[in-house]
């Protein structure tokens, strides 16, 4: 039996206790739980060093945590982490903001490292290619604390998706220039061509691009051959984010702008390839994938931070300082350098939004690998790389503790902390609906027989804490209305994947809807008229003398006959949707004018959805009783299999029974695709 491997395994288990205690323990705590965790890890490093230094089985177990390749912890946890970061982001918003992201994460870092390389060169009397070095390894940010904070304190969808995607593509383009700077480092390579080198960067980020899409087509089409099998199509998943890494970095190209790009394939192409009732468990296994991540590189790194620490000179300390200092002072100066662009790019942005951006430039894991491969090199002179060692260990406690911890200080202050105003008036309005139909709720409540020894007072009481009376800020009305129509808009494009799930539209149907609702939430959002579905709800008119060829004549009837199903079924799930952005309005809308309006635009959308129908029963009214028999079976044998799912749930039926009959129906449903 192997020792060391049954003593990692102890302490991959330990891990997980921890971080299972931390995040209960500390659940209302000012720390965020990786800084939790990077403290903890650090301090048991620290009780191994003195009380319990080489001692027992745990002195063994924390020295072979810090003996870990570092290679390793990129090929592990990245693939878990980026893939599971980039897949959860909005990608319709990723893309909106994409140039934003492209130029924080490109010419950004590129501004850090150039700043970071002579700051460092002088500071420490480096030779220009290891300043280069330096600066690339740690420009890299991880926001990880970051976004679980605006995530957890405010709406802030825009600036989550600009703080994490920088961090997503900086990591790539950090990797890459300190791969590329290595060699001239090293004094391998003599001097540097910075043409040479601007072409090997974009060859290596378009080319880790271009495996990830590769290798999301390949998996994406084998899980689009398969039905409703949530291991196999996870597992696929899983072997993706690996297999697009590992043959990356094997090519000497970017593995992480390869798992960017395979995540927004999986989240885009493969949200109508993934089967329907795997998406959500499948978005539940990647965030506890990249929780299990988190909890033990943030660990991890705590323990090799202070095995790896040369802690006893002075000097040291006082040039970690200068240099947290002075990288602060840099990123801010680049950020500032780019305001002008970055306002009128993508979605803007505000003086407060960039406060965030440049506190939150944390730094983690990558920057920490990179350098203890450095410091492991044998070609390294021990004393450079224990003192680059030192100072990306010492940046990265300093970020992910000062600045991390102080977020949220930072978040209050800033006023971020809570909802736009509008957006708060849209939420009020909710919370109102929802104590509305709580009243009627304890209506019926306190006529149960069960209950009826309770006083209405009592119940009320209940109610009261429920109701949320938090005052909103004033806002012109313009700002409400827009704020309304974008929830409106959001109701409808979760109407149309429901409808996905449930059978009612076909995939095609629901990303080209889905699409839709996207381009009217870019800017301004506009509910009526919807132009881009105008040619879906117009009749597929090929070429008069198609029709009159015998050899095109059944490949021509057989496209219209598609044409015409999916428009049917666009049309069919457009109005559904409408029913349903109709019954929020009353709870929703912030004035009788805007109630009136919507409604108005709700009617014109589906009367020009039923003029389409209308059209289709006049001109093709041999072909509509096969539409609406091809929609019925879909939606019928959906039905089925959810009554055999709620039998099942309610004990009527065994699990083997259920699936049995189960099998049946999906087996008819897969005829029907």
């Amino acid at each position: 039996m192997n020792h060391e491997g049954i003593i990692i395994l102890i302490f991959v288990i330990g891990s997980l206790l921890v971080g299972a205690l931390v995040k209960s323990l500390f659940q209302n705590s000012k720390l965020p739980y990786t800084v939790i965790l990077l403290l903890i890890g650090m301090g048991v490093a620290v009780f191994e060093r003195g009380a319990w230094a080489g001692e027992g089985m745990f002195s063994h177990m924390i020295q072979l945590v810090g003996a870990i390749n570092p290679h390793l912890i990129l090929f592990l946890f990245l693939p878990i982490l980026i893939f599971e970061s980039a897949y959860a982001m909005e990608a319709h918003l990723f893309f909106r903001i994409a140039p934003q992201i492209i130029l924080l994460a490109v010419l950004g870092l590129i501004i850090n490292m150039i700043l970071t390389a002579f700051a460092v060169s002088w500071l420490f009397s480096w030779t220009i290619g290891v300043a280069l070095l330096f600066g690339a390894l740690i420009s890299a940010t991880d926001p990880v604390a970051v976004v679980a904070l605006l995530k957890e304190k405010s709406s802030r969808k825009r600036l989550e998706t600009l703080v994490e995607g920088e961090s997503l593509l900086n990591d790539g383009t950090a990797i890459v220039f300190f791969s590329l700077f290595y060699g001239f480092a090293l004094g391998t390579t003599t001097e540097v061509d910075s043409l040479a080198v601007v072409g090997d960067f974009f060859k290596i980020v378009v080319a880790g691009s271009l495996i990830g899409v590769i290798v999301a087509w390949i998996i994406l089409w084998v899980i689009g051959r398969l039905f409703n099998q949530p291991l196999v199509e996870i597992a696929l998943s899983v072997v993706a984010a690996y297999i697009a890494f590992i043959v990356s970095e094997s090519l000497h190209v970017s593995g992480v702008v390869s798992l960017v790009s395979l995540a927004l394939m999986f989240s885009t192409v493969g949200r109508t390839k993934i089967s329907p009732e795997v998406t959500h468990f499948l978005h539940q296994f990647w965030e506890m994938m990249a929780y299990l991540a988190n909890t033990l590189i943030f660990l991890i790194v705590g323990i090799v931070i202070v095995l790896h620490l040369n802690i006893n000179d002075p000097s040291l300390w006082v040039n970690l300082g200068i240099l947290y200092l002075l990288l602060l002072v840099i990123r801010t100066g680049s950020v500032l350098f780019l305001m002008p662009v970055l306002k009128r790019i993508g979605v803007g942005i505000t003086g407060e939004k960039a406060t965030v951006l440049i506190w939150g430039g944390l730094r983690g894991a990558v920057s920490l690998s990179m350098a203890l491969s450095l410091a492991q090199d044998s070609a390294v002179p021990p004393a450079l790389g224990n003192q680059i060692l030192f100072l990306t260990a010492g940046i990265v406690v300093l970020t992910i503790v000062l600045n991390g911890s102080t977020m949220e200080w930072l978040l209050h202050l800033l006023g971020l902390d809570k909802l736009p105003p509008a957006k708060e008036a849209s939420v009020q309005k909710a919370a109102e609906g929802v104590y509305l139909q709580m009243e009627e709720f304890l209506e019926k409540f306190n006529k149960n027989i069960f209950f009826n020894t309770i006083s209405k007072p009592t119940l009320q009481s209940y109610l009261d804490e429920v109701k949320n009376d938090s005052s909103c800020s004033k806002q012109i009305d313009e700002d409400i209305n827009v704020a309304f129509m974008r929830r409106l808009l959001e109701i409808e494009r979760s109407s149309y994947w429901k409808q996905f799930e449930n059978g009612y539209i076909g995939r095609h149907a629901a990303n080209t809807l889905s699409s839709s609702v996207e381009e009217a939430l870019d800017n301004r959002p506009v509910i009526y008229p919807r132009k881009s579905l105008i040619k879906n709800f117009a009749l597929p008119l090929p070429p008069y003398w198609m029709l009159h060829l015998p050899f095109l004549k059944k490949k021509v009837e057989s496209w219209i006959f598609t044409r015409l199903s999916l428009n049917y079924d666009i049309a069919r799930g457009f109005v559904e949707a409408q029913d349903e952005m109709k019954k929020h309005v009353d709870t929703l809308a912030p004035s009788e004018d805007i109630k009136v309006e919507s409604r108005i635009m709700i009617d014109k959308n589906r009367y020009a959805a039923f003029e389409f129908t209308k059209m289709i029963e006049d001109e093709y009214a041999s072909l509509i009783s096969s539409l609406q028999l091809s929609s019925a079976q879909r939606l019928i044998l959906n039905h089925e299999r959810s009554l055999i799912w709620k039998m099942q749930h309610e004990g009527v039926l065994e699990e083997a029974e259920a699936q049995k009959l189960i099998q049946v129906i999906e087996e008819k449903m897969k005829e029907k695709r």
